[in-house]
This record gives C-alpha cells, structure tokens and sequence, in this order.
C-alpha cells in the first residue's frame, strides 16, 4: 500500500483538487495542501480533511461513536496493510462476518481507503481466492459497484456461484 497514491486516488474520487508531497513513502511524510494553503502533515489527518471535503453526509462519521470507528479503521489500515497478509484478510473477512460496511450502515472515508489499500490484492486474486473470505468479497463487490469508483479502476469478477467446496 502506498499511502500518498491512496490519498490521490481518494482525492480523484471524491473530486477534490488538492497536492500531496512527500519526502519518503512514509505515511508519516506526507503532507497535504489545501486550497487556501494550509498543509496537513500524516495520513489520518489528510484522509480525514479529504473526507469532510467531500460532499458526501456523515462521510467520516455521523456520530461521536462513528467517527471514532472512522480514526480506529482508519489506524488500522495505516498499520496492518502496509504488508496485507493472509491473517488481515481473515480478519477483515470476520469482521463482515455480520456488517455491510466498517463503520455504521452506509459508506465511509473507511470503506474507500480499505477498497483502494485492497484492490491491487483483489485484482491479483483466483476466484478459489476470493471464495476463502466470502465476507470480504461481498463488500469489496458492493463497493466497487459505486459509481464513483467505476472510473478509476476496471471492474474485478467475482463468481456467482460456489465453484469449489
């Protein structure tokens, strides 16, 4: 996962014309700036500004509770998709067991940072693959389905039906 084409990809989704530089590809030395000048060091901080950019409601969270789901996701991504494993995708793929989405019951900041930090993963994947976290595969097709996201990145097939047991 690189962070600052994350954070462009994200921009470019969501319509929103901002520069990122970095010294390094350290989530750590990236730094942000905005239309007016201000400049925003960090990932969280930059993705979190992206978010209230958008024109999306309650994009990084509707409620106390939800924005601090939205800060914990988004740190947990930071930390744990630097170097995706099988084990993360098992406890994504857990996670989802019962949810729609990371945060809440619609789509947020969170859903697109995870689907942009996971869709060179998914694209590399077998349908057998794909078939071992069932959970994962349903919200990374639910939300490459968003409009938004169909310009940036080519659709990735998922089987409708169960191929293996």
């Amino acid at each position: 996962m690189d962070p600052t084409k994350i954070l462009m990809d994200a921009g470019r989704i969501l319509k929103i014309n901002n520069s990122f530089f970095t010294t390094r590809s350290k989530p750590e030395d990236i730094k942000l700036k905005t239309d007016d000048g201000q400049v925003i060091n960090c990932f969280i901080p930059a993705v979190l500004y992206i978010g209230q950019a958008s024109c999306r409601n309650g994009f990084i969270g509707s409620t106390k509770e939800e924005q601090a789901s939205v800060y914990q996701w988004l740190e947990y991504c930071l930390l744990k998709s630097q170097s995706p494993s099988n084990e993360i995708l098992k406890e994504l793929n857990a996670f989802l067991q019962d949810k729609v989405y990371f945060v809440g019951n619609k789509f947020t900041i969170v859903d697109l940072i995870m689907y942009l930090s996971l869709q060179e993963i998914y694209s590399k994947m077998t349908f057998q693959d794909k078939e071992l976290y069932s959970n994962l595969s349903r919200w990374f097709r639910l939300v490459q389905n968003d409009a938004c996201l169909q310009k940036l990145y080519p659709k990735i097939c998922f089987a409708k039906t169960k191929l293996y047991s």
